[in-house]
C-alpha cells in the first residue's frame, strides 16, 4: 500500500458553475465539479515512485470508487482548503509554503449525484484575469490517498489494476489543462455550446483528450507522423537492410560483429606491423644467422647448414651432442624432435660456452710436451728436480717460459 499524492480525476463534459464579483472584486465560483466517482483513470507507472512490478512508460489504470471519494471524512478533508494556481512543489500545501501558492478558497464541499461539487472564491487578481480569459479553468485535486494494488473490474467494464482509498484533501488547484479535462472546470451560468470541445490525438499508441488547444494538436499529430516515419524508415548495414522500427535487435546485431571483426583486423594489423622485415632487422637476423653457423660448425664441423634455418642446425648439433652430459641434464627424457624451440635454444648457447672454455690449443700442448721432455732428461742425469719445479714444469700456462 503507498501513498500518492496529488491525483487529479474526472472525464469530459461541459460543467456548469455560476461566476459572479463580490464588493472587493473578488471572483465567487459556485457549484464547481471539482471530481467524479466511480470512475477508472489511466497513469503512467513513473507517476508513483516506487511502484514495483511496471516499467516506468508502462500505463496503469486505476480505479477511483464512489464509496471512498464520498466518504463524509473524504468530503470534509476538502472543506476550506487552499485554491492554488497549479500544484505547488510535492503537491502539498502547508504553513511554510501556503503564502506563496494560495489565491482563494474552496468551500461548501458536498456531493451530487456522481459528482463532488464545491465553491470557489479567488482572491488573486492575476488568477481571475487568467480565469476570465479561459486561461484557468480546469480543476485538479491535490490529496493524499492510498493506492492499492488490487485488479477488478469497474461498473462501466472498465478492468484496472489498482485503486484508490483513503483519500484526505490538502488543496484544489486551477490548470489550463488538467486530466479531469472538460468535466472538472469552471464554467459559466449558461455555457456556450463549443463545438466538439474534445479533440483526441494519439502518441505512441495513447489517446489523449487536449481539449480545443488546435496548435497543440498539430504539433503532436506532427510529432506522431515523425515517429510513424522513422519506425518505417529502412538503415542498411553492409549488404543487409533493416526497418528501424522492428528489426532494432537484428540491427544491433550486425553492428556487434562489426565491431568485433573491426577489432579483430586491427589486432591482425598490429600483428603484422611488430613482425615486418626492417632493414635493421634483416641485419640483426643475419648476424645472429652468422653465430650461429660459426658455433654449429665448431660444434660439429660436419654440420649442414645451407638452406637450414637456425632452429633446424641447433637440433642438429644437439643430435649430433645427444651423448653430452649437458643435453641430457638440460632435455632429460625429451628427445631432440620433441623439444620445445626454447629449450633447444637453451642447450646450443650451453653448448657454445662450454666449447670457448675446453678447446684445444696447439701451441701450448707443443711447449708442454717438449718441457715434459727437458724434466725427463734432467731426471735421467740422476738429478731430481725440486717440487716446485716439477709442478711448475706441468703448467701449461707456463711452459713458454721454459723455451
Amino acid at each position: 500500500m503507498k501513498i500518492i499524492y496529488h491525483i487529479k480525476i474526472g472525464d469530459f463534459a461541459p460543467s456548469e458553475s455560476s461566476r459572479s464579483f463580490t464588493q472587493e472584486g473578488y471572483l465567487k465560483c459556485v457549484n464547481v465539479r471539482l471530481a467524479k466517482a466511480p470512475q477508472v483513470r489511466q497513469y503512467y507507472a513513473y507517476e508513483f515512485p516506487s511502484l514495483e512490478g511496471y516499467t516506468p512508460d508502462q500505463v496503469i489504470n486505476v480505479y477511483t470508487p464512489a464509496d471512498e471519494l464520498f466518504k463524509p471524512e473524504s468530503i470534509s478533508s476538502f472543506q476550506d482548503v487552499d485554491l492554488t494556481d497549479y500544484h505547488p512543489p510535492k503537491n502539498e500545501i502547508n504553513a511554510s509554503n501556503w503564502k506563496e501558492y494560495h489565491i482563494g478558497y474552496c468551500e461548501n464541499v458536498r456531493q451530487e449525484g456522481e459528482y463532488l461539487i464545491g465553491d470557489l472564491l479567488i482572491k488573486d487578481k492575476t488568477s481571475i484575469d487568467l480565469i476570465q480569459s479561459n486561461e484557468r479553468v480546469e480543476m485538479s485535486l491535490g490529496y493524499a490517498a492510498n493506492l492499492v494494488l488490487e485488479p477488478g473490474v469497474a461498473e462501466d467494464g472498465t478492468p484496472y489494476q489498482a485503486k484508490f482509498i483513503n483519500f484526505y484533501g490538502n488543496h484544489v488547484a486551477l490548470l489550463k489543462y488538467g486530466r479531469c479535462g472538460g468535466d472538472c472546470r469552471i464554467g459559466d451560468q449558461k455555457p456556450t455550446p463549443q463545438e466538439e470541445n474534445t479533440m483526441e490525438v494519439i502518441v505512441n499508441g495513447i489517446r489523449f483528450d487536449i481539449g480545443d488547444n488546435k496548435p497543440l494538436a498539430d504539433a503532436l499529430k506532427l510529432q506522431q507522423q515523425q515517429l510513424e516515419n522513422l519506425k518505417a524508415a529502412k538503415l542498411k548495414v553492409g549488404d543487409k537492410q533493416f526497418a528501424i522500427g522492428d528489426e532494432l535487435p537484428a540491427v544491433q546485431a550486425v553492428v556487434d560483429t562489426l565491431q568485433t571483426e573491426n577489432a579483430q583486423l586491427k589486432q591482425k594489423v598490429g600483428d603484422l606491423e611488430k613482425n615486418q622485415m626492417t632493414p635493421e632487422k634483416m641485419e640483426q637476423a643475419a648476424a645472429e644467422r652468422a653465430t650461429v653457423i660459426a658455433d654449429a660448425k665448431a660444434l660439429v664441423p660436419t654440420v649442414k647448414t645451407d638452406g637450414c634455418s637456425c632452429e633446424q642446425i641447433k637440433r642438429d648439433v644437439i643430435a649430433a651432442k645427444a651423448g653430452d652430459a649437458l643435453v641430457g641434464a638440460v632435455l632429460g627424457s625429451v628427445s631432440v624432435g620433441d623439444a620445445k624451440p626454447e629449450q633447444i635454444d637453451t642447450v646450443f648457447r650451453a653448448l657454445s660456452a662450454v666449447k670457448g672454455k675446453i678447446a684445444s690449443n696447439p701451441v701450448g700442448d707443443e711447449l708442454d710436451h717438449q718441457q715434459r721432455q727437458n724434466i725427463g732428461d734432467q731426471d735421467g742425469q740422476g738429478g731430481q728436480g725440486n717440487n716446485n719445479q716439477q709442478q711448475q714444469a706441468y703448467s701449461k700456462a707456463d711452459a713458454y717460459k721454459t723455451i
